[in-house]
């Protein structure tokens, strides 16, 4: 009788070991399907904002590049973590387009090459960059998607406001991203022409603006926390080289763009006193996306969206570009 009980309970354990093996796999089964049913809930309201965005709508749109949209790369349905060998520009204010593709020399194997991040900022896709100073990934704009050839974002239509502009970048710096430069874009030769937007280790880090072979210094450092940077360049006369040349800084709307304050990019090389006056020469070569000619200012983190117009946007168009990114990438706006 002992034996035939053994035996019985024995039988009886295995069966509600199944079920319970059973139950645990649908659980499974359901949380991975309820977690895949939010990431694309998540990525259709962010193509809705991107639909609906007023970035198209304002004139002088010369470059855009955002990580949601179905035609943002060549093929709608990117594996996580996969290298990313096109990024194309959503412009549709001009028949030429531009498209990002990996620069001359650069990594696109292994864990160096730039990757697509499909949970990145606020769990949207983004743009990741390994930032190794010899081997990183560097994205450089083309104007052909196939063959690699170079081009800046010039802006030089108007000649009452030569080479002004407004850029909008939305990134996120890599948590162990310590002692070296990190480099979100620079539009032109470095230190030579045009200008960029990096994080400046030999002084203590500070959001830093160069332009030309000029540094333009920000009061704080550029932290690992994801932001919304905005630049403008106020341009100036061609005939007779006047102008205030002067470029600014805000970093999450800026107080509603309503003051400079701490966002102010500050004096020529580095001095507090105020916004720089440096004349913006018109940029050559490319624009580099998470580098730039030197390679010592490799990026390390996320790149998710970057904006560019060929004019100071007016304020009210700062705000309503501004409040798009904050509701995309769930960045509170300052």
């Amino acid at each position: 009788m002992n034996k035939h009980k053994s035996k019985a309970s024995t039988a009886f354990s295995l069966i509600e070991l199944s079920i319970v093996t059973l139950i645990v796999g649908i659980i499974i089964a359901g949380i991975t399907q309820s977690s895949r049913l939010v990431r694309q809930s998540k990525l259709k309201s962010a193509q809705n904002l991107t639909a609906s965005s007023p970035v198209t709508g304002i004139r002088g749109l010369s470059l855009w590049l955002e990580p949601t949209e179905d035609a943002s790369f060549p093929t709608s349905e990117l594996d996580d973590e996969s290298p990313l060998l096109q990024w194309n520009d959503l412009n549709s204010q001009t028949a030429s387009k531009f498209f990002a593709i990996p620069a001359s020399g650069v990594t696109t194997t292994g864990t160096a090459a730039i990757k697509y991040d499909s949970d990145g900022i606020n769990g949207l896709p983004s743009i990741k960059f390994d930032g190794t100073n010899t081997t990183a990934g560097i994205l450089s704009l083309s104007t052909s998607a196939k063959l690699l050839v170079p081009s800046p974002v010039v802006s030089t239509a108007d000649p009452n406001n030569v080479n002004a502009f407004t850029a909008f970048m939305v990134y996120k710096l890599d948590d162990t991203a310590t002692g070296a430069d990190y480099t979100v874009l620079y539009n032109g030769v470095a230190a030579t022409n045009g200008w960029g937007y990096f994080r400046d280790n030999a002084v203590t880090n500070k959001r830093t603006i160069q332009v030309g072979a000029t540094k333009a210094l920000a009061t704080a450092a550029l932290p690992t926390t994801q932001e919304i940077a905005t630049i403008t360049y106020s341009g100036y006369n061609a005939p007779n080289l006047s102008g205030t040349k002067t470029t600014y800084l805000y970093i999450n709307g800026g107080n509603s763009f309503a003051t400079i304050a701490d966002n102010t990019i500050v004096g020529n090389n580095g001095q507090a006193t105020g916004a720089s006056a440096t004349t913006v020469v018109a940029p050559t070569a490319s624009l580099l996306i998470g580098g730039t000619t030197s390679a010592t200012k490799a990026w390390k983190g996320l790149i998710s969206e970057v904006i560019i117009f060929d004019a100071v946007l007016k304020k009210q168009d700062l705000k309503d570009v501004a409040s798009y990114l904050s509701k995309k990438y769930n960045i509170p706006l300052s």
